[in-house]
């Protein structure tokens, strides 16, 4: 705050009387008590008592008057009134008390100090007044050039001091401004931030998932109350080394995951998980969640800390191993009597006279049905066999598709259709042939399932670096994007054969991509919806020794 600038408050104008008029006062009195040693007479003098008068009202003017509520140029007049007194004082005690012109300086500097522009030009004024009224009142004027001289010193040395003061003062309030802006951009980011804070804690508090953030150098920044919830159940801290527990396992619900390889300690070494299940707690209480991290950079690129979000999924995993549970029941519940009747179908063919081509007819189609229930149920088998443990041994590809023809060439037949094969008369590979088979055949029943009558469905393979491509294609009513995003997924049937009542499970393409994935291969769909579809499986010539050696691949 400018030192002899006023508020508009009541403190304020108190504040300038100290700052302003009080000193003058004291300087006043002092003058005054020297004059009573130095030059008694003078005191009594009109001239003094009028100079006392001036500065007394002045003084109290100050003080009493509610300067606040009006303009800030009105409290001038107290800076002017004391060029007057000072002037009056000088006439009289000059010759006595030279230091009786130092009292101008007071009105002066707070004329210079605390107004605008007009201030420095009443206090130039009043010093040209103050020298000048001597003069006049003992109408003794300066006589040589050195008298002359003194005349103009004090004054020019009054202005030179005015001015200083008033550019000073005018950079103090530039400065004051703009520290008062910063202060208030400072204040009102402080609430943004402060309102952000608020918001980002109501929203982590919201949630239905835990949430925690380390900063760069790990140490936890936030965390809402589910992800402490969900790490007290283990055992650890969220805030404290080595951020894991003994109580956590794998998906599987067996295996125990080492400290190292737990969610926290994988997110803080710069691992972008997604979609990791993790089972917390003791046996009587586990919890399955699903778990991502990513690290956050700021527009610049630099690293600003990890996140780490967790869903508790319990509800749906039990779900979901209920489900299994349920299939594999059904599955192998139903295949015994299946294969009983398929036995004794069998049987009674046998015994059937071989002249009743009717009833052998019979026979033939419930004995078709039948493994066509069959099949369905080895589906639903297949459906929870999602970890594939392979037979490896050298295989010919070319010899396999042929295969997966052959078991298709009835189904092709009934809707006029042909299957031909493109490719190499041999293609050495490595793979499990019954898988493979399964994955192939299973491909070309899609495409003539769904191919139109009296087309061509194509089987292609080929060498493609040191992958085997295998391509089937076929003409019919293609798969749209969205669909081709839930072809894999279980019991997942298109619209197109639900419209049409087209049987099946939607299981297939779920066998044919775990046997895809067990071979560290990959599938791809090219479709254009109402002309055509070409699904190609790639499969490496050669597979990663722990798949040669028979070991579980999801």
């Amino acid at each position: 705050m400018p030192l002899f600038e006023m508020e508009a408050t009541r403190s304020s104008r108190i504040r300038v009387f100290v700052r302003a008029q009080l000193p003058f006062l004291l300087g006043v009195l002092f003058i005054v008590g020297v004059a009573l040693i130095a030059h008694p007479e003078g005191v009594g003098t009109p001239v003094v008592m009028a100079g006392v008068a001036i500065t007394a009202a002045a003084t109290v003017a100050s003080v009493v008057i509610a300067w606040e509520r009006l303009n800030p140029a009105w409290m001038a007049l107290v800076a002017v009134a004391d060029m007057l007194a000072v002037a009056l004082f000088r006439a009289e005690l000059m010759p006595f008390i030279p230091a009786v012109t130092i009292l101008a300086l007071f009105p002066i500097l707070w004329l210079a100090y605390g107004f605008p522009w007009y201030g420095i030009v009443v206090a130039v004024i009043g010093a040209v007044f103050i020298i000048a009224f001597r003069y006049f009142y003992t109408q003794e004027w300066p006589k040589t050039p050195a008298e002359w001289a003194n005349v103009f010193a004090f004054p020019a040395l009054i202005v030179g001091i005015a001015v200083v003061v008033f550019i000073a003062a005018r950079h103090l309030r530039r400065n004051s401004r703009r520290l008062a802006e910063v202060s208030r951009a400072q204040e009102d980011a402080l609430r943004e931030a402060t309102d952000a804070e608020a918001i980002a804690v109501g929203i982590l508090n919201t949630v239905n998932a835990g949430v925690a953030f380390y900063d760069k150098e790990g140490r936890l920044d936030i965390a809402n109350p589910l992800a402490h919830q969900m790490v007290e159940m283990v055992g650890f801290s969220l805030d404290k080394p080595p951020y894991a527990g003994n109580d956590v396992l794998a998906a599987d619900r067996v295996s125990k995951i080492p400290y190292d390889q737990q969610i926290i300690p994988r997110a803080l070494r710069g691992e972008n998980i997604d979609n990791h299940v993790e089972w917390l707690g003791p046996p009587e209480a586990q919890v399955a969640i699903l778990a991502s991290s990513g690290q956050v950079h700021s527009e610049d690129g630099r690293l600003l800390g990890t996140v780490v979000v967790a869903y508790d999924v319990t509800e749906l995993a039990d779900a979901v191993e209920v489900r299994e549970q349920f299939l594999r029941t059904v599955s192998h519940e139903l295949r015994t009597p299946i294969t009983s009747i398929t036995g004794f179908l069998d049987l009674i063919a046998d015994a059937a006279d071989p002249a009743d081509e009717k009833l052998h007819r019979y026979i033939e189609i419930v004995i078709r049905k039948t493994n066509d229930l069959f099949d369905r149920v080895g589906d639903l088998l297949h459906a929870n066999d999602t970890d594939k443990t392979l037979h490896v041994t050298p295989v010919d590809i070319a010899q396999l598709v042929a295969t997966a023809a052959g078991n298709l060439t009835d189904a092709a037949s009934a809707q006029s259709m042909r299957i031909e094969l493109a490719g190499p008369p041999t293609l050495p590979a490595e793979g499990d042939a019954g898988h493979l088979i399964i994955a192939i055949t299973e491909l070309l029943r899609n495409a003539v399932k769904f191919g139109t009558p009296e087309t061509t469905v194509t089987a292609g393979y080929a060498l493609r670096g040191d992958r085997i491509e295998i391509a089937v294609s076929n003409i019919g009513p293609g798969i749209t994007h969205a669909e081709q995003r839930r072809v894999f997924d279980r019991f997942y049937r298109t619209a197109y054969a639900r419209s049409r009542e087209i049987q099946g499970f939607g299981l297939g393409l779920t066998n044919l991509r775990a046997i895809v994935v067990a071979h560290a291969g990959h599938i791809r769909i090219d479709s254009t919806p109402g002309r055509w579809t070409t699904v190609t499986i790639s499969l490496p010539v050669r597979l990663a020794t722990d798949i040669r050696q028979g070991q579980p691949t999801a």
